[in-house]
């Protein structure tokens, strides 16, 4: 696994361009249920309505920013498939640590998001939710859809789709999605690596906090739990779009890094890359997408 000749990873440039952004997002779950807009007439307008579940659906965005702004799970269901929806939510709890994760309105035809995996991936979770879905696959390294044993593929769901793949190959991972509407593409793993928390401060303030200053420059202090080397980090938007580096001080006997950035208005998540303990390249996101107070 290699960066690219811009100092990427592929995940991060090849989402530039495949989503529109939908909003700055401040809860975990997208419940879509029939339009809310006007009465209905008659009993075959309620049975058409019903018909385009989630598709021709109003959804509240405050569920989505509550997802988003919170870095929890986004699935579009029907009512008829919150029941069954446990094992998509179990399977999120498992996968602490966030690979790749982007939000918005997605245009129709068929978008592409490359991901990396490295070998300290235990364990791999691709989630896709996209509200007029069309298809979702998932690609190999070596090409070809995961199967086998160590693969669990939850797809009886009208606009959503999880894949689960213990030990996955590394390597650069395809996420392919066609549709159209809201949409939302998550991949999380179990892994030593990961972002363990990040908060912020004032310059000369001496309390972080969970949510940046506004209009003020902050000092952010990043978590960095696993054996990594070369760390580096930035900032990017809710469509995984680079906004701009964050300098890192040497890092702390705990894994602590500091850096200082002055924040805008649209949202934003930190990533970073890295080495693992092989001298494999890695790239972690933090879940949540942070908008300034």
């Amino acid at each position: 696994m290699k960066f690219d000749a811009d100092g990427n990873l592929p995940a991060i440039k090849e989402a530039q361009g495949a989503m529109k952004i939908l909003a700055v997002a401040i809860a975990s779950v997208v419940f879509v249920g029939p339009p809310q807009s006007r009465p209905q007439q008659s009993g075959q307008q309620q049975s058409s309505t019903r018909a385009n579940w989630p598709c021709g659906a109003r959804i509240d965005p405050a569920y989505f920013f509550g997802a988003e702004g919170t870095g929890g799970q986004l699935l579009l269901l029907t009512p008829a498939e919150i029941v069954a929806s446990t094992d998509l939510s179990i399977a999120f709890d498992k996968h602490p640590e966030t690979i790749f994760r982007l939000g918005g309105t997605i245009n129709p035809g068929v978008h592409a998001f490359r991901v990396p995996i490295d070998a300290s991936v235990e364990s791999a979770m691709f989630s896709i939710s996209v509200q007029c879905l069309q298809s979702a696959e998932i690609v190999r390294p070596s090409g070809g859809p995961p199967t086998g044993d160590g693969v669990t593929d939850l797809s009886n769901f009208v606009a959503s789709r999880m894949v689960i793949v213990t030990r996955p190959e590394p390597g650069v991972w395809t996420v392919r999605v066609s549709g159209s509407g809201l949409a939302g593409v998550i991949v999380k793993a179990r892994s030593e690596i990961g972002i363990e928390s990040v908060e912020f401060a004032s310059v000369g303030g001496k309390t972080f906090a969970n949510l940046p200053v506004g209009g003020v420059e902050n000092v952010v202090r990043i978590h960095v739990g696993g054996r990594a080397t070369r760390i580096e980090a930035s900032l990017v938007d809710a469509i995984a779009k680079p906004i701009g580096t964050l300098p890192l001080d040497a890092a702390d006997a705990n894994g602590t890094y500091l850096s200082r950035f002055t924040p805008g208005a649209a949202g934003f998540r930190v990533t970073i890359t890295g080495q693992t303990e092989n001298g494999t390249a890695f790239q972690r996101m933090y879940g949540p997408l942070f908008t300034a107070r």
